[in-house]
């Protein structure tokens, strides 16, 4: 019925199909219940994409401190009657969560057959990760242990940090680094340097993919030369699977640029700067590995190294889509991609 857009240009990342875009907002402004607050402070962007039922020439702090004085002058005169407004929407959204939830992608576990040294079959099972499962369970154990008000995170661009932003439990401002839409490869071993120097009692991680962290992994100098104890999380599927999976169900499969098949050995990059390594590739061996990388060694740089398949992060938008024909599932995969879906 409302939105309230701060500082936002309604550009089509946002949008979507604009003729298709918040219907049920046009709906209450019509009807004199709602609509499109839009605060920005440059008068430039004033109904540049969107008309907007009110536009506030303000910054977005005086505006936020505006908003939250007047929500604290109507529950100091009535208290009960100011908790209403959000009751039925709150339990609406806990609705919506539990109807279509943040999916994680699991493997079947699979016997694995290597020769041993001398000649014999050594088999053992083994559980492929995905970049979902590694960060859930990381999230799982900061949790379990009552520390993610005391993390910070940065991230890359990719995958990661889309799976990243959905699947940790966030419990304080500012705890993610982020370059967002912008789009800037590899800025999360320079972020995480810089959260750990102005944070040093919080744990600072950086989850990167291994696309991003091929671009400024020289500064692992930095840590090493310094000591700086920031824990890098490495979720390295050979690709830069984000732009993969665009060009597989918009580009007719025409792959350019997307693969890394020729990643360098991070334990051994590790190792020649002196910095502390661990290997996950599998769900089995995943939760110890985690727990040594998040929990020992405190005041000395880790990295962990997770060798994880290649999977989409859902739900997606198709360009030029309106929003609620959202991509929720990988549907090449499971059920045959829908060529409509795609951008014309």
């Amino acid at each position: 019925d409302l939105i309230i857009c701060v500082g936002s240009r309604f550009d089509d990342r946002i949008t979507g199909q604009m003729g298709a875009y918040i219907p049920e907002a046009k709906k209450a402004a019509e009807e004199y219940r709602g609509g499109v607050i839009h605060v920005d402070i440059r008068l430039s962007q004033k109904a540049s994409q969107v008309e907007p039922t009110f536009f506030v020439h303000s910054t977005g702090m005086k505006f936020f401190e505006t908003i939250n004085a007047e929500i604290r002058s109507q529950r100091a005169k009535d208290p009960f009657q100011a908790g209403l407004n959000t009751g039925a929407w709150l339990q609406r959204k806990r609705e919506l969560q539990a109807e279509f939830p943040v999916k994680v992608p699991f493997f079947p576990t699979e016997t694995v057959t290597p020769d041993g040294s001398d000649g014999s079959n050594l088999a053992f099972t083994r559980t492929r990760m995905s970049a979902q499962s590694v960060v859930s369970e990381m999230d799982r154990q900061i949790l379990a242990a009552g520390k993610m008000d005391d993390c910070v995170f940065s991230t890359g661009v990719g995958i990661h940090q889309m799976v990243t932003a959905q699947l940790i439990t966030w419990t304080q401002p500012k705890q993610m680094v982020s370059s967002g839409s912008l789009g800037t490869m590899g800025v999360a071993l320079g972020f995480v340097i810089g959260c750990k120097l102005a944070n040093g009692k919080k744990m600072c991680i950086a989850v990167d993919g291994d696309g991003s962290f091929n671009m400024t992994f020289t500064e692992l100098k930095t840590v090493a030369e310094q000591n700086i104890p920031v824990k890098i999380l490495i979720l390295d599927n050979e690709s830069q699977m984000m732009v993969e999976y665009w060009q597989r169900l918009f580009h007719d499969e025409r792959y350019l640029a997307v693969t890394n098949t020729v990643n360098p050995n991070y334990g051994k990059l590790a190792e020649s700067f002196g910095i502390k390594n661990l290997y996950a590739d599998s769900q089995e061996d995943l939760p110890e590995v985690m727990r040594q990388f998040l929990f020992e060694d405190p005041d000395k740089p880790v990295i962990m190294h997770a060798r994880i398949e290649r999977t989409p992060c859902l739900p997606l938008v198709a360009p030029g889509a309106p929003l609620q024909d959202m991509i929720l599932e990988d549907l090449e995969t499971d059920y045959g991609f829908d060529p409509s879906a795609a951008p014309s």
